[in-house]
This record gives structure tokens, sequence and C-alpha cells, in this order.
């Protein structure tokens, strides 16, 4: 249902703090390597290095070279161009910035580089760099297996815990604003439900995955409610950009979100939270190594009075009161080093979140509603180098949603919907020759639905998938092939595929292009919830095409991509038949800009999506509802001394909505800015401010609901180091 790293100046960037993701942890000397040098940007133990990386670094200035225009000042100016409409320092333009998107057909495939004045920069950018580089993102998700993120072809983005500290947001939908191509549409504030958009697709078309286990509830939203996941217990994200059903199976359309718990950290760490709307919260952890044990725990409590979600002049029939959030969370890891290369383990870990929300639908100032939704996951692993170049993982989880919704009215119901998905994944990385990897591996789940309140009888299925891929180089080429067959029961087989190419062009410049398949199983709920279940509905389909140039160097990443992804037997509400049916298709085309790195001790980072994700099924194929045209985002951080100091600015173009009668009405474009400002205090302790919304920037993303207005949160934080 539509429903460049930034460190503060006292957190460590030692490698050896950094996790592997699930399936991936660098329990061997070989297999460490394999992780910390893809962290320094350079290849996987036993790979010939990228001709790439052993070239001379473009950006060193040779005795009587010219003097070049520093990395950093070309972007500065280039988002100036883009904000004015200036192409690349030219004459005045109403473009991009105004671009009409019916010329994007023609325009964003043959021009966006060209016109695009990011892309400008990346084709002119000299490789400079006024200090010395930080160590290279590296991400898991596009392949399967770690390597830095300048390598990956699919479009990634990662945000590692020393990001998700400084940026100083509590739950998870706040914090994935920053990503390219993300958009989150709340009915509130912080911590109230939340639709995610990736490139358009939301909903269903995008899978979330929780240490490897799909968070996507089997109800008839299809959501993996990431407005009930604090950041609290949370070690990293990778979101992946297009759709990667090849890789990770039904859901993948518009991306996929993977996330990462904390299953190591210092010895012990505490963290107290107040601010603006009676908000308060608190956070403990504590790890502990005993011989080749390790134990980890954390447990997290967040509570707000929150704001008044329903604004009253648009529906003066809702509660005017706040609507407060309380969420709790734990999470527990173990970990048995084993003689040799292995390790055996089990996770665990809770969500809890109960809100006050606003309904709109026959409401009634006096009426009362709330919401209370419980995640779970339990996890048991093992994985092993079973002989040099073959790593193997096997893992058996649970995870399990519960939602209930209560109304207390003159007329009061109450509605609770379990799922839960069992899951037994069989994973490989195999080293090939000349520095090829390949991955392989097989999946079986039992996904299941029932309901506490007899919303709809218990049902479940049976899912099967066997998955391959092969990654390499063959000189300046780089290919990516993944192909993946699953079976659903009552669904048959579904085969898709990934194919992705890159051409080193020299001095840090690499063509890219892909082409993909992916499709989505209709959620449990959407077959057989009563009154508008479907057991008729079709898989949705989509192929996907992607083509883009990148550059990488002396600590930098800047690319550029043309998207495409075109979806066909979408799911949509009839209301002639008052079920879900095939009778909708969208598309949504458009170009990504991103941009990392440093720059004279400012760590920045910034992107920009200019997007046409629309209605193919509708009379002039309008815009998706809820969908911005118009995406930007810049993060930048600084240490002063020890201090440090950072702000995010977020600007969303205008969409449109439907109010309470059903017609169509817009929703205007917006700009926030957050800032955060920290220091150390002593003796373990820091302290770190956060200013949300500095300028007070009242908008809505879904009509009729309010969002978060100024706010200023502090946080004291005290830490004893590992031993």
């Amino acid at each position: 249902m539509p429903a460049g790293s930034v460190l503060p100046p006292q957190r460590s960037a030692d490698a050896s703090h950094v996790l592997a993701p699930p399936g991936l942890e660098a329990t061997g000397p070989a297999r460490r390597a394999d992780w910390e040098g893809a962290r320094r940007g350079s290849p996987p133990a036993r790979i010939p290095a990228n001709r790439r990386m052993t070239r001379c670094c473009p950006g060193v200035r040779q005795a009587g070279a010219p003097t070049r225009r520093p990395a950093g000042l070309a972007i500065a100016r280039s988002v100036a161009a883009f904000g004015s409409g200036t192409p690349c320092g030219g004459a005045r333009q109403p473009y991009p910035m105004g671009i009409p998107m019916s010329h994007l057909r023609s325009e964003v495939w043959r021009a966006a580089l060209r016109r695009a004045p990011l892309g400008c920069a990346l084709l002119a950018l000299p490789a400079y760099a006024q200090q010395p580089a930080p160590l290279a993102p590296v991400v898991v998700s596009a392949t399967g297996f770690a390597q830095a993120l300048a390598d990956a072809l699919p479009s990634v983005s990662v945000i590692d815990r020393a990001q998700i500290v400084a940026s100083g947001a509590q739950y998870v939908d706040t914090l994935l604003q920053q990503v390219a191509g993300v958009q989150i549409a709340g009915n509130g504030g912080d911590g109230q439900s939340a639709s995610v958009f990736v490139r358009g697709f939301g909903g269903t078309d995008v899978l979330v995955l929780l240490d490897g286990v799909p968070l996507n509830a089997q109800d008839s939203t299809g959501v993996a409610y990431l407005h009930n996941l604090t950041t609290s217990q949370i070690e990293r994200i990778e979101v992946i950009r297009g759709d990667v059903s090849a890789l990770y199976g039904s859901g993948a359309i518009g991306g996929v979100v993977l996330i990462t718990t904390r299953t190591h950290g210092p010895a012990a760490s505490l963290s107290v939270r107040a601010g603006s709307r009676g908000t308060y919260g608190v956070s403990a952890d504590a790890s502990r190594r005993i011989g080749a044990l390790t134990v980890h725990g954390g447990y997290s409590r967040d509570t707000t009075e929150g704001i008044s979600a329903a604004n009253p002049a648009q529906y003066p029939e809702a509660n005017p009161n706040a609507n407060g959030v309380r969420h709790t969370g734990a999470n527990l890891a173990l970990a048995w080093q084993l003689p040799g290369d292995g390790e055996v383990g089990m996770r665990a870990w809770r969500s809890e979140g109960r809100a006050s929300y606003d309904s709109i639908s026959y409401a009634s100032p006096g009426d009362t509603n709330l919401s209370e939704t419980t995640q779970e996951l339990v996890q048991l692993y093992a994985h092993r180098r079973i002989e040099p170049g073959w790593t193997s993982r096997v893992d058996v989880s649970q995870q399990t949603t519960s939602n209930t919704i209560a109304n207390f009215s003159a007329y009061p119901y109450t509605s609770n919907f379990r799922t839960q998905v069992q899951q037994l994944r069989w994973h490989n990385v195999i080293d090939l020759r000349a520095g090829w990897k390949a991955t392989a591996g097989a999946e079986l789940q039992h996904q299941r639905i029932e309901s506490l309140t007899g919303d709809i009888n218990p049902v479940g299925r049976d899912a099967q998938a066997l998955f391959a891929g092969v990654e390499g180089r063959i000189g300046a080429e780089q290919l990516q092939l993944n192909a993946r067959d699953d079976r659903i029961q009552g669904y048959g087989d579904h085969a898709t595929g990934y194919f992705g190419w890159g051409h080193e062009l020299g001095r840090g410049y690499k063509l890219i292009a892909d082409w993909s398949s992916a499709f989505t199983a209709a959620p449990l709920g959407y077959l057989y919830a009563p009154y508008y279940g479907n057991a008729q509905l079709r898989p949705e389909s989509a192929h996907s095409v992607e083509g883009g140039l990148q550059w990488s160097g002396a600590g930098w990443l800047l690319r550029a991509t043309a998207f495409q992804t075109r979806l066909r037997d979408q799911w949509q509400y009839d209301f002639a038949s008052s079920r879900f049916d095939n009778i909708a298709a969208s598309r949504s085309r458009g170009v990504e800009l991103r941009a990392q790195g440093s720059w004279r001790g400012w760590r920045l980072q910034g992107n920009a999506t200019l997007q046409q994700p629309v209605d193919l099924a509708a009379a002039g194929q309008p815009t998706l509802q809820r969908r911005a045209r118009r995406l930007a985002n810049v993060d930048v951080e600084r240490a002063f001394g020890a201090w440090h100091a950072g702000a995010a600015l977020h600007a969303s173009g205008p969409r449109w909505d439907k109010d309470g009668n059903g017609d169509a009405v817009g929703l205007g474009g917006y700009t926030t800015l957050d800032v955060h400002v920290g220091a150390p205090l002593g003796a373990g302790w820091d302290w770190n401010l956060r200013v949300q919304n500095a300028f007070d920037k009242r908008y809505q993303t879904v009509w009729g609901y309010n969002r978060q207005p100024f706010g200023v949160f502090l946080t004291l934080h005290w830490q004893l180091p590992a031993a």
C-alpha cells in the first residue's frame, strides 16, 4: 500500500572498530584483510591491485605544474549554481531547478551531465586533497561481500555508526531522509507513521532487511514500520537504489535498505537526552570479551509529548491534543570464536513503540487513538572459512511484527495483525582466479499472518530461492552478474537478473551502466485480508536501466547517474471492486548526483535527485501521489580543536496529495536545516547539542498532517573504552 563519513573528533576512526555486516564478519586474518583492505580503498587480499589505485594521484601538484582550483571550491560553486539554475558558471537559466518534467524524456538521457551543474563539476574536478584522505567507505550490499564504495556498480549509500551519532537523529526514517533519492512522507512528527520512498517507489516495493532478514510486514501495509526503529541499537545502514531482486528477492523494486544491529562497542556507555516538547531518553550499552566469547547488550527508552499531528485548520474534527510517542528497544549479541577461522553466535533484538495518533475518518475532537507496534528478531548463525578462498555462512532467523490500533470514541474498535517470517539462509563467498569473486547460496522462508482480534484467519506460505553471482575485472572492464530464482507458494517461479558494467577511463574516472529485473509478491494481507484482500493478485514486475559517470580519488567520490525503472502489474486499491487489483503501472526516470569527501578540514557530503515518477495508467501520466520531483541534501562537519560542529540541509520540491474529500491538492516545497555542535567534557564524557528545523519551517508531507517544528535537544554521553 502506498503508504563521506562524518566523524566527531573524539570518535575513533580505527578500522578495528568497524564491524563487518552479517555473513561477512572478519573472523580470521585473511577475512579481516579483505574487510580492512576495502575500507582503505584497496582491493581485498589476494586480489591484484586496481590499476587506478596504483597510478600517481592526479591531485598531487608536481614541481613546476600550474596551481589548480581546489576540489571543494568546484563543488561549492556547482552547489550555488544548482540553487540558482546557473549551469557550470554560465548565464542564469531556468534549468535544472525549474526543469519542465515533460522535457525529461529527451533531456535526462542526452544532456544530464552536460547541463546539471554538479555533473559539470564532476567532469572538471581536479583530484585535489588538502589533507590525508579518510578511510574509504565500505559496502557489502552491492555484491554480498565487502568492497570499497568506489568499486560498487549499483548506486549505494552508507551511514555508519559515527554518522548516526553525529546526526543526533532518534528514528531511522528521519536518518534516511538525507540519503540520495529517499523521501519521507510522515503522518505527524517524529515517531509517527511514515512512508519511505526510494526513487519514487515505496511501500511493498522497498525491501528492508534487518541483519539479513526481511522486516517488511506481511499485513495489509507491507511496510517495515521504520518509524518504530530508534537509532540507539543500529550499527550501520546501507541503501541500494534501483531494483536488485537478483540479489535480495521479492520487494527490491525501488531499492533495498539493509540495517545492521550493534554487536560490539566500548566496555560501557551511557547516553542521556532531553529537549523540546517534553522529549527525554536514555540508552546504555556494554561489551565484554571473555576468552573466545564476546558479549554485547544494549537498552534504550525514548519518550516525547510530541506535537498535534493533524492540522486543526484542515481537520477541525480531529483531537487537538499533542500526540505523544514512547519507544523502548533492546538488543543482545553473543559471538564465540572457533579455532581456526570461524564463529558461531546469536543475536536478539526488540523494538516496541506506543504512539497516540490523529484519525481523520469520522473523527471528533474527543476521540483518542493509540497504535502499538512491536518488532522482534532472533537469529542463530555460524560461519567458517571452509578452505582458502571459500567462506560459508548459515543462519536461522525469526522476525515477528505485531501492530495494534485502538480507537476510543463513541464507536470504539481494536484491530491487530501479527506477521512472522522464519528464514534459513546459506551464503557462500568464493575467491576465483585473477581477483574474481563468486557468491552462491539458498534461502528458505515460511511467512505467516494472524490476528489476535480475529481480523484475518491464520494463513501462511512457503518460499524458496537459489542465487548466484560473480564479480571481477578484465583489464579496464569491471563486470558483475547476478541471477536468482524465487519460488513462492501460489506464485510459481520468478527469475531475476542483474548485469553491471564499469569501464575505467583513467585518472579516477569510470563509466558505469547496468540492467536489472525485479518482482514483488503480494503480502499475505493483500491477498487474504477481509473486505479488501484479493487472492488472485499477480506479482508486480519491473525492469531498470542505469548509466553514469563516476570520479574517485584523494578521498573524494562523485557520481552522476541517469536511471529509469518501469513497473507493471502494479497493485492499487480499486474503489469499484473494493479490493486491491493489478490495475496500475508506473515509471520513474531521472538523474541522481552525489558527492562526498573532505577539503581543508571540512567533511562534505551532498546529493541531488531530479526525477519523474509518473502513473502510466492515468490520463496525462501525472506524477505519483506524494512524490517530489526534486530532492537535495547537503551535510557538512568540521572539527575546531576539541569541538566539532555540523549542519544538514534538506530540500524537497512540491508534491500533490488528496484532501479529506478526495480532491487533489498541492503540497508546497520546503527546505529545513538541522545544526549540531559538541565537545568532550573529560573523564569519558562528551556533549552534543542538536537544533532541529532551525528556521522553524512549517510544511507538510501528507495533506493535513504537521511535521516537526523547531526544537533543541541535548545529549550527554559517557563511555568506558574497551580494554
